[in-house]
Formats: structure tokens, sequence, C-alpha cells
């Protein structure tokens, strides 16, 4: 049998790897990438187009989903886990090798274009399969925990990118850095992916999943069946995870390429904050993940939500101060507050899903969530900055997003003591549509 240990160990060193490529393009998107694949552009545009591509990745995530939504439901998580892992391998060292605009033309952006689709695709396949497998490990009253374990993955995968720059930047210079330089982490990141491999190939397969399929629990189009029976679940997860996606991405991308270009600051700077901001997170999806196993999903949610907004307002005008102990500040109100969302996270959108569609109505969320936010994140912000000449139009649509997210918070049940060894759904794709199964709490504690 393998050990608790042991999983999350193979999910969490991959959904590592997984962010640390998607982290270190979008680090790279407004930095480095408008110098080699778009030099022609003025800087504002090619800022954008550089956001533009980076938020290609976003509209593969669901393409990527539904791919491996068939295969975890269907032939189980860990092959989903060790497919996804290798192919995003492969896509890491063909971002290394691709020449830049100044040695093939056009083909440079068309390329980054399509190796940013397949990275996005991996992902899509990727995270939702490592956050159910960990969740169905979990012991009884620790899911939040071994979820947020898994999540543990992208800050620690920002934090390997930062470093990787702030060392290049301090061993190459700025020069080096943008000429050749940051196809370096791209080749690591492929043999990161090996070791990946191994660590997975060992994992048995998540015992809830097993029971599953020996008591009939399968369908045949899971996808299509989380849409048809839970559809409106699926609509207000996404509703209640909007904003966190849009700050996110704002902050550890867009606020990259404001801080170097709109304030003029060099890129050690920006890594710097970047790295901080993440070691940060280290401890901090955890402890959201362990509150919520305690206090519940839903009221950890609630505060860090509205603590979330708070810091959004704040966030440029102590940027704009140029001193790096604010900014820094202006980060951790912001950003900070929502690694705690982020702990809760894998067990919240997991846990309203019976085992035989878990990971398609999972991977529906997440999904769906970073095309709609994740994707325009950075561009809006950006064309935002630019049309109206005033950040405060950013933080402007961040006090929408988070005020519907936290009305759609109100309508959704408590789920922390939903059962997963008994709820598993059953082979019926012309059953009528039912919600996700009562929320019990155990008879005595």
């Amino acid at each position: 049998m393998t050990s608790h240990r042991r999983v999350l160990t193979a999910t969490t060193v991959g959904t590592t790897l997984e962010w640390f490529d998607f982290a270190l393009y979008g680090a790279l998107a407004g930095v480095v990438f408008p110098h080699v694949f778009f030099p022609d552009s003025a800087p504002a545009i090619g800022v954008i187009q550089s956001f533009a591509t980076f938020g290609v990745g976003f509209l593969a995530r669901p393409l990527g989903a539904a791919f491996f939504a068939r295969m975890a439901d269907s032939a189980g998580r860990k092959k989903a886990m060790v497919v996804s892992l290798m192919l995003m391998g492969g896509v890491s060292l063909a971002i290394a090798c691709l020449p830049g605009y100044e040695t093939i033309g056009v083909a440079a952006p068309v390329g980054l274009v399509l190796l940013r689709f397949l990275q996005g695709f991996c992902l899509g396949g990727e995270a939702s399969s490592a956050q159910v497998m960990a969740l169905e490990y979990a012991p009884d009253g620790r899911r939040g925990f071994y979820g947020a374990m898994v999540n543990f993955g992208n800050p620690l995968g920002q934090v390997i990118v930062s470093v990787f720059m702030l060392t290049a930047a301090a061993a190459l210079g700025e020069d080096a850095l943008k000429d050749w330089g940051w196809r370096l982490p791209f080749v690591a990141g492929a043999l990161i992916a090996v070791v990946g491999y191994f660590i997975r190939r060992n994992v048995e397969e998540s015992p809830v999943f097993i029971e599953a399929s020996q008591v009939g629990a399968r369908t045949r189009r899971p996808l299509a069946r989380v849409f048809r029976t839970q559809r409106g679940t699926v609509i207000r997860l996404i509703l209640v995870w909007l904003p966190n996606t849009f700050l996110s991405y704002v902050v550890s991308t867009y606020a990259l390429a404001y801080i170097s270009n709109d304030l003029d600051m060099s890129s050690s700077v920006t890594f710097g904050l970047v790295l901080a901001l993440n070691l940060c997170g280290l401890g901090l999806i955890p402890l959201g993940g362990s509150l919520s196993d305690r206090l519940g999903r839903k009221r950890v949610l609630f505060c860090t939500m509205a603590a979330s907004l708070g810091g959004s307002l704040a966030l440029f005008p102590l940027l704009d101060t140029r001193n790096t102990p604010l900014m820094l500040l202006a980060m951790l109100l912001s950003q900070g507050c929502q690694f705690l969302s982020v702990g809760v996270m894998a067990a919240f959108f997991a846990e309203p899903f019976p085992t035989a569609v878990r990971y398609s109505g999972h991977a529906a969320v997440y999904t769906l969530n970073n095309l709609i936010a994740g994707s325009t994140a950075p561009f809006v912000a950006a064309l935002l900055l630019s049309t109206t000449g005033t950040t405060w139009s950013v933080v402007g649509v961040l006090a929408v997003l988070y005020g519907v997210g936290i009305a759609s918070m109100a309508t959704l049940p408590e789920t922390r003591w939903n059962r997963f060894a008994s709820n598993h759904g059953v082979e019926d794709d012309d059953a009528p549509p039912t919600e996700e199964a009562p929320v019990t709490a155990p008879a005595a504690r």
C-alpha cells in the first residue's frame, strides 16, 4: 500500500514542476519575451502582445481538462498524472530550444504561441489529477491540509523560478539574461520532469477510485455528466474563485511588468519581490488548508477573500512608492491573503462531486476559472492602464469580482464533512439531474 507521505511527495513534485514551467513563462512574459519574440513593437505594445500569448495557455486548459477527464475518471488518477507530467517536460525543452525573432522571424512568436498552448493543455490535466489523488488518500478531517500540500507546489515552483532568474541576472547580467540566459531554467524543467516520472510511477492508484471501480461507479462521459447534473454547482464555484485568480495573476505576472517598465526598476527587484512573496506562500497555503479542516471551508474563504479585497486597494499605491519593503507589503496584503484561500481550494473544488466524476468536476471549475480570469488578468490590466492612465481601473475590476464572489459563497453549502468513501456515484448517463450529496457533520467529535 502506498504511504500517505509518498503520495504527497509524488503529487507535490509534479505540481511544482508544472507551476515552475507555467510561472516561468509568466515571469518572462513582461520582462524578456517582448525583446526576444516581439522586438519590432513599441514597448507597451510588446508587453501586451506577450501577455496575450501568455493567455493562450489558459485557452488550452479546458481542452486538456476534457482530454484528461476521461482518462482520470475512467483509467485512474495515476495515469493522468504521469502522462501530463511527461508532456509538460517535453514542452519545456522545446521552449528552451525555440529561436528568437531575429533568427526565424515571425515563426518565432508563432512557435511560442503553439508551445504555450501545449503548456496549458498539460497543466489542465495535471493540476486536478494531482489534487484529487491527494484528497482521495487523505484521512477523514485532513483533506484541506492534503489538498493544500499539493498546491504548495504553486509558490514552490515560483520560488525556484525567482531563484533561477535572480541568479542568472547576477551571474550573466541583464543583456545576457534577455539574450540566452532565460533558456536555462526551461532546460532544468525538462530534467525535473524525468525525476518526477520515476517518483510517480511507483505510486499506487487512489483507494477511493479503486473502490468506486469495484462497485461499478463509472460513467462513459464524466465531463458531460458534471455539466448535466451539477451545472449550478460548477457555476457558483467559478464565481467564487474568479477574483482570487484575477488578483493572483495581476500580482504575480502583470505587476512584474508594471514594476519593470512603468516604475523603471531592475529585474532583480521584481524577481526578488516575487521570491519573498512566494516564500511566505510556502507557509500560508498549508495554514489555510489546516484552518479549513478545523473551521470549515466557507468560514476561511469568507475571511481571506475579504482581506484580499482590502489588500488589493493598497496594492498599486504602495508599489508606486518604489520603496522595496512597502512594495513587498503591498503584495503580502493582497496575494498573501489569497495564498490562504489557495490552501482551501483543492478540497473546496472536489468535495461537492462523487468519485465517478470528481476529477471532471474539479477540472471543470479549475480550468474554466483560469480561462476566464487567469488568461485575461495581465492583458486586461495592461490594457486598462494604457487606456485610462490609472491603476484604479484595475482595482475597480477586482472590487466588482470580489463582491460577486463573496455573494456567491453564501449560496454554497459547507462540504467539510462530505464523505468520499460513500459518495461514488453510479454509471447512469440517463439519470435525472441531481445536486451534490448533502453535508453531514459527524455525530460525535
